[in-house]
């Protein structure tokens, strides 16, 4: 999935002669030919992603906050950028099954239900209902919240996956949050 524009002239030439024609005068037509030309002479690649890519699982398997800022901008352009099938280029698969086995693990203690006991004053709980998949949406909610912390909590209630285009990669980083805060 790129972005790119098409290269060469129009394929139809029924459309490149109604775009001539449709012009009043010379000047008019030359503009119209020129801009048509430069547009599409040049076309556009997919960006560079914004990390190394493939990402790696860290060497001491602490996960930080930059290796998940790390995930989310590797998520990000691959989404704009590369099909779905790609998504081992980005994240290769002893990685998924390094951070879903990491994951599994610590949610296998926990019960179904978690209290939040280490709130205080200052606290923030932030609510989140059902994200169905929509990786630039939890994305957006959490630069708008700002990211977990000791004092942000962040309260998942579910339908993680749903129906949107990006649920495998939404709930992969969900789990690497769980990770990296337990």
């Amino acid at each position: 999935m790129s972005d790119s524009l098409p290269s060469g002239p129009p394929s139809d030439p029924a459309t490149a002669t109604a775009t001539a024609t449709a012009t009043n005068s010379p000047d008019e037509a030359t503009t119209t030919t020129s801009s048509t030309t430069t547009t599409t002479s040049t076309p556009e690649g997919p960006t560079p992603p914004p990390v190394q890519i493939p990402l790696s699982w860290p060497a001491d398997s602490s996960l930080t906050l930059d290796w998940i800022q790390n995930l989310i901008s590797a998520f990000d352009w691959s989404s704009k950028n590369l099909s779905p099938s790609e998504l081992p280029l980005v994240l290769p698969v002893p990685v998924f099954d390094t951070l879903v086995l990491t994951a599994s693990k610590i949610l296998h203690k926990e019960p179904n239900c978690v209290r939040i006991d280490d709130c205080n004053d200052n606290s923030r709980v932030v609510v989140v209902g059902d994200v169905h998949g929509q990786l630039h949406d939890v994305n957006f909610l959490l630069q708008d919240a700002g990211f977990p912390c000791e004092d942000r909590f962040f309260v998942f209630n579910g339908d993680y996956v749903d129906r949107g285009a990006w649920g495998l990669e939404t709930f992969l980083l969900l789990l690497a949050w769980k990770v990296i805060f337990s």
